[in-house]
């Protein structure tokens, strides 16, 4: 209630208002932790992991299930990833988020493969940048608004450690070993280059 005694409707912490427009939402309950997905008509706005709090729990929908075909298609793509299995994603970043250089580090994100990941050093190479461009490429992968979609939990540290995940350590280590890569002490193996 509003101090004028008027009932306030619910507002999530990742309430969002687009074009004075409330941003619709689904929740996607997984064994580790809730997934929202934020829409405004079509167009995903951003993804949003909340906290890691993992449980022996089926994978199920809460709230809004969207009446267009791009989103019931998208929470059956996530219903499938955590199922474990594979899911190709092919959701548009949304318009007017992030600079030139932040779209096309979030797009390379895209070809690193399900079970699979590289360091932020092979992204920014991959990208043609100096490896001393790799911090910038790393705070870029931590602002990705489309987690899992764009797979920013594939890439790590040149040391292996699993840094720089907006969703923290926790979630990063679960996807990965949620996708078949094998995580030990909190850090990947990396091969050393020959």
């Amino acid at each position: 209630m509003s101090g004028d005694g008027i009932r306030q409707p619910y507002r999530p912490a990742f309430y969002d208002e687009v074009n004075d427009s409330l941003t619709a939402s689904t929740d996607i309950i997984t064994k580790l932790g809730t997934v929202r997905i934020c829409w405004h008509e079509e167009t995903v706005m951003n993804i949003v992991i909340g906290p890691y709090d993992p449980e022996d729990r089926r994978t199920t929908l809460r709230r809004f299930l969207p009446p267009h075909p791009v989103g019931q298609e998208l929470i059956a793509k996530f219903m499938r990833y955590f199922m474990g299995k594979p899911a190709s994603f092919d959701i548009a970043l949304p318009p007017k988020v992030g600079t030139d250089f932040h779209r096309k580090v979030w797009t390379a994100l895209t070809e690193v493969p399900f079970g699979s990941f590289e360091t932020y050093g092979d992204l920014a190479a991959r990208l043609g940048l100096p490896a001393s461009q790799a911090r910038s490429v790393g705070n870029t992968v931590a602002q990705n608004p489309l987690p899992i979609v764009y797979p920013c939990h594939r890439v790590v540290a040149a040391t292996g450690a699993l840094t720089g995940f907006s969703a923290g350590p926790h979630w990063k280590k679960a996807l990965l070993q949620h996708e078949g890569v094998v995580v030990d002490n909190n850090r990947v193996r990396i091969q050393e280059q020959q």
